[in-house]
């Protein structure tokens, strides 16, 4: 097929690593190659980023420190970049690099001295230097620039996705990363041709196509299980499957606005951290406090579902909260059989969820540099549809 070569690298709110891919893409169609990897940070450039998140105003008035982490994280990137040519043996010609989220403000409404914006951190100079490739990077700025969110940027990539994939429609991609995300795509507007080519299907002004951040992914669990278990996460939703949850509880949390609202909508991985401060969970034993938290990400997947224009007849399940099986349990119960795996639906794979958000980056890097647009006004707010990111070259 026509296009390049392009590593796209992905490091979520989770901050656990680094996920790495390799697309062929001309940033209309792409086939992956099967070549992707996740590396780990160092220890050092780690904590760096849980202490930017705790405080990302001090952080970024620190130039020191701000300058340092962004090194730190550049070279973490450019040693999953080398490790993943030498073990492919390909030439890519391009890379897709998201950077290291520690803030997310897409309406600036909470008198956060930060304001109205988005920080992804990363030395993408740095990065081309090391690797000797041009970097396309900084993909949100230019949507919030015009009037957009800056998230989610997943939708265009997913809908190119789902079109490659005989899938009942109605169809829908969550993506269950800190944050949970999900597209909505609906055949009959021709945006999910099964051709897969996104200019003949009317993505480039992204009808037909909705994309939105449905509440929290993993983020509530994972910094329960640091504070009070002595673990990253729940692994596989074992505590939290062995625990009773308090859907009381659970529903007083969904009262909150952001549930409700319209789309196209977007949140910081921290906007829900006051529920780890609830006096009711902080009452419970962990395994009850998981399945409470596991329960409100559940539902609030649910709930942004049954606001969808269609009832989908397909929810493809990614994301590392694809593996924890009390999740999808309740998703199961919830829409039945329209639940899948995408790991394990079928005969084969239908697509590699782990490497989803990975390889959406070496698709929006290819699309940057075809001119095309990377966000809609339907999945961030924009005023019209927007080709975001800045490309460096290596010196």
């Amino acid at each position: 097929m026509a296009g390049s070569l392009v590593i796209g690298l992905m490091s979520g709110t989770s901050a656990d690593g680094i996920d790495a891919a390799i697309l062929q893409t001309d940033g209309q169609r792409f086939q992956p190659t099967g070549f992707s990897g996740s590396f780990d940070y160092r220890p050092e450039t780690r904590a760096g980023i849980w202490a930017a998140v705790a405080n990302a105003n001090d952080h970024m008035r620190d130039a020191a420190a701000r300058q340092h982490l962004d090194r730190l994280i550049a070279e973490d990137h450019a040693n999953a970049v080398l490790q993943l040519i030498d073990r492919s043996n390909l030439s890519p010609t391009l890379i897709g690099f998201h950077g290291q989220t520690i803030y997310h403000n897409p309406t600036g409404d909470d008198g956060h001295p930060l304001g109205r914006t988005t920080i992804q951190l990363g030395d993408a100079a740095l990065l081309a230097a090391k690797t000797g490739l041009p970097v396309v990077h900084d993909v949100r700025r230019a949507d919030m620039a015009a009037g957009g969110q800056g998230a989610p940027l997943a939708p265009v990539f997913h809908a190119a996705m789902l079109a490659r994939l005989a899938v009942d429609w109605p169809a829908v991609l969550v993506n269950i990363g800190g944050v949970a995300n999900l597209t909505w795509v609906n055949d009959q507007t021709g945006v999910a041709s099964q051709t897969g080519v996104a200019s003949q299907t009317g993505m480039e002004d992204g009808a037909g196509l909705i994309g939105f951040d449905t509440g929290p992914g993993n983020a509530l669990m994972d910094d329960y299980m640091r504070l009070y278990c002595d673990a990253d996460f729940d692994k596989d939703g074992a505590l939290a499957t062995s625990g009773i949850a308090d859907a009381t509880l659970v529903d007083a949390w969904l009262d909150a606005p952001y549930f409700t609202a319209d789309w196209p909508k977007s949140l910081d991985r921290q906007a829900f951290r006051h529920c780890l401060d609830d006096a009711q969970l902080l009452a419970k034993a962990p395994a009850d406090a998981m399945a409470s938290l596991a329960l409100l990400t559940a539902n609030s997947i649910a709930a942004a579902i049954d606001q969808l224009p269609a009832p989908p007849r397909t929810i493809l399940i990614a994301g590392g909260g694809r593996r924890n099986l009390c999740l999808l349990a309740h998703l199961q119960n919830r829409f039945g059989s329209a639940v899948k795996d995408g790991n394990v639906a079928g005969d084969r794979p239908l697509f590699s969820p782990d490497m989803l958000e990975a390889e959406l980056m070496a698709f929006l890097a290819a699309r940057h540099i075809a001119g095309l647009p990377t966000s809609f006004p339907a999945t961030t707010g924009c005023h019209q549809p927007v080709c975001g990111g800045v490309l460096v070259r290596p010196v």
